[in-house]
């Protein structure tokens, strides 16, 4: 065995087995996809040549999303330590591993572990938080290209790879398309499943949000070896799976996670207010101190001390401000109609700052992905199990919403403080506004 990959400062800490002093071994969790990152693989030299774990292991998988629960109770937060390096390379690791079990070539199976690392590496700092101010601007699947430096474009031309192919592949369109979609989406939900149960045993029997996750995992332990189902079809171009029953767990927990982390209004509402610091700092043609190839270029860090130093929040730290919103619960209400939500807004009290009014537009529930009915014959999900696909459906209606986020500003608190500081409210004012 070659020497392993030197994963600097334990950046995949959270997804690994540590053996011995710099070896790794890292793993998709609830499955039995293993491996070792040994510095001749197509995994390394592709993780190496574009730096994943440089800016990338500063950017976090999830920005300030941290809390599951339905009241504010510590033992409901997520230690979350994912950061976009260690997901790029195990969704390499598991497009990779699909291609084996379908027989592609073996520049195929490269390609998809090349594709994997790429995937998010023009994430912009903050990742979610900031893409969400101008999605088209930046989106980092659209801009992968723009950060590769001199030895990634090295790379890419002695594997034989051009940006054309790469771009169809990672905006998920062909067969390689729609196997590293898939690998995407296996790969953050269950490592989001495994820090969740994680971090929150100690109330998993009588947390009502993580007994719905607890049931399904009972069962289906290994869930993340859904990997092995996903079939290449060459002659007829498509992409399936050949377990039902498998995916219709995943698609099932997926769903919680969306409705119990993904889109949970607490942690959305920490997501909105910092969206709206960065949003005058912004520009797409370079106008003002922010602009999409910059913020390509920062980690969280750096964003969030700009932030510190633009409003003057207090002791000028990125990271204090990261601690104190992570710890902090936004109020709000849930309307189903944006008129309904700005009616809701001017009856508040006049005690309450409105910091606005986010929509939540659902997610894609995958119910349209294909799979083998008990006939063996190829139809979506919501065909071979239209009693799951219902019950996976209704959860994500009921992300859809509006949501009102406000404060009660009169009350002495450090993002009180931040409010003010931001928004220009003197110390003694305290009536009903609107940001």
């Amino acid at each position: 065995m070659g020497r392993e990959t030197d994963l600097r400062q334990g950046h995949f800490r959270s997804i690994s087995d540590e053996f011995e002093e710099g070896d790794f071994n890292i793993y998709l969790p609830y499955s039995d996809l293993k491996r070792w990152v040994l510095d001749e693989s197509t995994l390394a030299q592709a993780a190496n040549a574009f730096r994943v774990w440089g800016r990338l292991s500063e950017v976090r998988a999830l920005s300030f999303l941290s809390y599951v629960g339905p009241q504010p109770d510590k033992q409901y937060f997520i230690g979350y330590s994912h950061n976009r390096s260690d997901h790029s390379l195990v969704v390499g690791l598991t497009a990779g591993e699909i291609g084996r079990h379908n027989n592609l070539l073996q520049q195929q199976i490269d390609t998809l572990e090349i594709a994997g690392i790429l995937h998010d590496i023009a994430t912009p700092a903050l990742g979610d938080v900031t893409k969400s101010i101008d999605p088209t601007n930046l989106g980092e699947e659209k801009f992968w290209h723009e950060v590769l430096d001199r030895k990634g474009k090295e790379f890419l031309r002695w594997k034989g790879l051009r940006c054309k192919r790469l771009d169809k592949i990672i905006g998920d369109q062909g067969i390689l398309g729609q196997v590293l979609d898939i690998a995407d989406r296996i790969t953050y939900t269950m490592n989001d499943l495994h820090e969740v149960i994680g971090n929150v045993r100690s109330k998993i029997n009588i947390h009502p949000y993580l007994i719905e996750l607890r049931y399904p995992l009972s069962h289906h332990p290994d869930i993340g070896n859904i990997y092995k189902d996903v079939v290449v079809d060459k002659k007829r171009e498509i992409v399936f799976f050949a377990d039902a029953e498998r995916l219709g767990v995943f698609l099932l927990l997926r769903a919680l996670m969306h409705k119990h982390l993904y889109m949970e209004p607490t942690s959305q509402g920490r997501d909105f207010f910092v969206a709206n610091l960065i949003r005058p700092l912004y520009s797409p043609d370079g106008f003002r101190p922010l602009n999409p190839r910059l913020l390509r270029q920062m980690v969280d860090r750096d964003l969030l001390d700009l932030l510190a130093r633009y409003y003057q929040f207090p002791r000028l730290q990125g990271e204090w401000i990261h601690t104190q919103l992570t710890n902090w619960y936004p109020r709000h209400e849930r309307c189903e109609t944006q008129e309904d939500a700005e009616d809701k807004a001017k009856d508040l009290d006049q005690e309450f700052l409105v910091m606005g009014i986010k929509e939540c537009k659902g997610f894609d529930a995958g119910l349209s992905y294909l799979t083998l009915d008990q006939n063996q014959e190829i139809v979506t999900f919501e065909d071979a199990n239209p009693g799951m696909a219902h019950q996976i459906r209704g959860i994500e209606k009921d992300t859809r919403a509006f949501y009102i986020f406000y404060t009660d500003i009169s009350e002495d608190t450090l993002i009180n403080e931040l409010l003010r500081k931001a928004h220009g409210i003197p110390e003694n004012i305290t009536a009903h506004k609107q940001i």
